[in-house]
Parts: C-alpha cells; structure tokens; sequence
C-alpha cells in the first residue's frame, strides 16, 4: 500500500533520519566513554542507519511522483525532474550557498544498493562503492561548521569534491523537500 506523500514524509523518511542521528549520538557517547567495542558496535549502527535514511529519502522523489501533490510543477515529469528541481532549492545548513547534496544523496544511494557502479560515472559525484560510507572524524576535511564538533567520530561520505558529513548531507536534503513542499522548516536536527 502506498502512503499518501506527507504521511510517508513523515511517519517513514523523518523517523529514518531520526534513527540515524540517535545512532550518531550514540556513537560519539561510546568514543567517549573509551570503550573500543562498544565504539565499533555504534559505528556500525550508525552506519546502517545513515544507509537506510539516505536510501528512504532518495527514494521520497518517487513517493511524490506518483502522489502528485500540489506544490509539484506542472513541467515535472519525472522523478529525475523532481530531483532536479528540489536540488536547485538545496544549500548547506541553510544559509544562501547553494550545494548539490540532492544529487549527492541520490549518488550514495545508488552506491549502496549496487556493489559495482557501472553507469555514469563521469556524472556521479561518488565513482565507488568504498566510498559511500565510511567513519572518520572530518577533522580538518570537512565545510566549517559541517558535522560534529571537536573531531569526533562520525558517519562521512567520501565524495569526488571532497570529505562531507553525511549528517549534513541529510539535513540538507530534507530542508530542500521541506522548502519545496511549503512545509515548516523546524530547529536544524529536529522532525
């Protein structure tokens, strides 16, 4: 059964993503605590879930498509339009600069679903599945107020253009939909 667009917003792509920052959280209490095991144990939570948040996302586009809200254009065809269009609204932690993380969330979940990237290569922002997800701190690597603070442990995505917090990325994205969508952009990090 296909939910209707807001209620799989909502009750599936939010609560995905909420699930992934909890684990983030997680993960930087267990670096904390010093605790190699339960370090890698969270790691790989974090891991699982910054992949099912990012594939829940990428795929509202098709949710949407076929829902054919009304905020939707006329002249969108196509999820690939859909993307595009909601690409051109996305900035990085809502200021004015605009970044291509729609794009890059579509690239790493494409990533994770195939072991082997064979298509589009040239135009893809991530060229391997290695380079998907990966844990590392960012530290020195990463945009200026992007990921966590201090060099902690966190879930990164290791693009062509450069080392990106996978928890920015999202964050992002899901801005971008909100703004298209007319929806009520709440504190950063919030449902």
């Amino acid at each position: 059964m296909q939910l209707p667009w807001d209620e799989h917003f909502y009750e599936i792509v939010i609560p995905a993503w909420q699930a992934y920052l909890s684990a983030e959280q997680r993960l930087t209490e267990a670096v904390h605590s010093g605790n190699e095991e339960a370090s890698r144990r969270a790691g790989y939570d974090a891991l699982r879930e910054g992949g099912a948040a990012t594939i829940y996302l990428h795929h509202f586009a098709e949710v949407a498509m076929r829902a054919r809200p009304g905020w939707i254009l006329g002249n969108i065809r196509a999820a690939r339009d859909l993307w595009s269009w909601v690409g051109g609204r996305c900035t990085m932690l809502r200021t004015d600069r605009p970044v291509a993380d729609v794009e890059l969330c579509g690239d790493v979940a494409d990533a994770l679903k195939h072991a082997i990237l064979i298509r589009n290569l040239d135009a893809r922002q991530i060229r391997d599945n290695d380079a998907v997800l990966a844990l590392g701190t960012g530290y020195g690597e990463l945009n200026y107020g992007e990921g966590k603070y201090g060099g902690t442990q966190q879930v990164l995505v290791l693009a062509n253009s450069g080392t990106r917090a996978l928890s920015s990325v999202l964050q992002n994205v899901i801005d971008a939909w909100r703004r298209v969508a007319g929806l009520v952009l709440p504190a950063l990090g919030a449902a």
